[in-house]
């Protein structure tokens, strides 16, 4: 199925797509990948994710999401692309290109299940009874941390540090805001797809999971259909000022150092597994909304190196980075179990396409919110070395989360 629709009409189809997957219980998720115009979504039929273990030479076509705490990567939730469509922007109009892949169901009780879908969406909109769904789920047990705590919480992790427990660990916060009943979601993930054209803009909906909206900035694994794998370190922080160039930015020691640490991290893993034939880019100074971090890019040659499980190897390797949770990972990872007063879910797990169109793009969960049904969860983090100062990390959670407020509308 094919057709061409406004922009003010496409707000409307993709609403109502939301509506009937809410509707008829099912998992749905649409993305739009780092410099690309295409919004893409996949529809699972079945209603239930499959949780298994993100093993990208087995699995088909889908969208995988896992959870920050994932020790025996089993826990990870798989959506199968039984429905996959396109929305693809003419550069010229405000037209999009609506297009249903037709992936072939052998199952004939999930064809049915995709006519009734499409029949559920047709009467929406014949109807046009948009009512606001958000979210399935209605509560979630978390504390907002205020200032005082947050950065008491600081002062201990660097305490630990200077003891010699950890060298770096990242510590997040919530914060939790009522939503204005005008919001409408769709129009939100638009508007945030528009705001961070540099980003990985998604949005998924999962029956007991919730609603997740976010533009993450960091890839954790990439492969693309000529066999390149992909990975990048990404942290240090300070605020974006338009008119500076990239070039003349300067940076602190303790954001080098952190971002240096990252970079060693995912080195570190490269040698665990005796590869050595790989491409180091930077770091470079990079912009990611209102924000400037610092990035490493690590390339290799899947075809070459003779390694074409790279890819699944390394997310195992790589889940959760040190760029989210510190180094080294398992005293870093207990400090923040102990420490933090909310559950993180899937704030800072990974996220991404797998095997659609031959390619796997997953990223780190990053600048996102949790959506219940009267109120978002807006989720921020900050890295932690002996040099930071506990004041600055809390200015740093705010600046993280200021865009998406906006955005929001909150």
């Amino acid at each position: 199925m094919v057709s061409s629709i406004t922009l003010t009409n496409t707000l409307e189809y993709i609403q109502a797509l939301w509506i009937a997957t809410h509707q008829m219980g099912l998992p749905i998720a649409l993305w739009r990948l780092p410099e690309t115009q295409e919004i893409q979504g996949i529809i699972d039929l079945s209603g239930q994710p499959q949780k298994t273990v993100i093993d990208l030479e087995e699995l088909h076509s889908g969208f995988a999401v896992s959870p920050f705490i994932n020790p025996e990567a089993d826990q990870s939730l798989f959506i199968h692309a039984d429905i996959h469509f396109t929305l693809e922007q003419d550069p010229s109009t405000e037209t999009y290109i609506f297009s249903d892949k037709n992936l072939p169901l052998n199952d004939p009780i999930l064809q049915i299940r995709k006519e009734n879908f499409y029949q559920t969406v047709e009467n929406i909109l014949q109807t046009r009874n948009y009512s606001s769904v958000i979210s399935s789920r209605t509560s979630y047990q978390t504390q907002d941390a205020d200032q005082a705590i947050f950065e008491d919480m600081v002062s201990k992790a660097i305490r630990e540090m200077e003891e010699g427990k950890f060298q770096k660990v990242v510590l997040s916060r919530t914060i939790t805001v009522p939503i204005k009943e005008d919001t409408n979601i769709i129009q939100t993930y638009f508007k945030l797809t528009q705001s961070y054209p540099l980003a990985f803009v998604s949005l998924i909906s999962i029956p007991e999971h919730g609603t997740w909206m976010g533009a993450s900035p960091e890839v954790i694994i990439s492969t693309n259909k000529q066999k390149i794998f992909r990975t990048i370190a990404l942290a240090g922080t300070q605020p974006y000022e338009p008119g500076v160039p990239l070039s003349e930015v300067m940076w602190k020691q303790k954001e080098i150092e952190e971002q240096a640490l990252v970079s060693r991290y995912i080195i570190n893993c490269f040698k665990k597994i005796r590869l050595r034939e790989f491409e180091e880019e930077g770091p470079k100074t990079v912009v990611a909304g209102n924000l400037l971090h610092l990035r490493t890019d690590l390339t290799v040659d899947m075809q070459a190196t003779q390694f074409p499980q790279l890819g699944t190897v390394m997310l195992r390797l790589l889940h959760p980075t040190s760029a989210v949770c510190g180094t080294p990972k398992e005293p870093a990872m207990d400090f923040i179990s102990n420490h933090e007063p909310h559950n993180r879910e899937f704030y800072s797990g990974f996220l991404g396409p797998v095997n659609i169109d031959g390619e796997s793009h997953l990223f780190v969960n990053l600048r996102c919110t949790q959506w219940l049904s009267n109120r978002v969860i807006f989720y921020a983090g900050a890295g932690i070395t002996t040099g930071s100062i506990p004041e600055r990390e809390w200015r740093e959670t705010e600046l993280k989360t200021q865009t998406m407020r906006k955005i929001v509308g909150v």
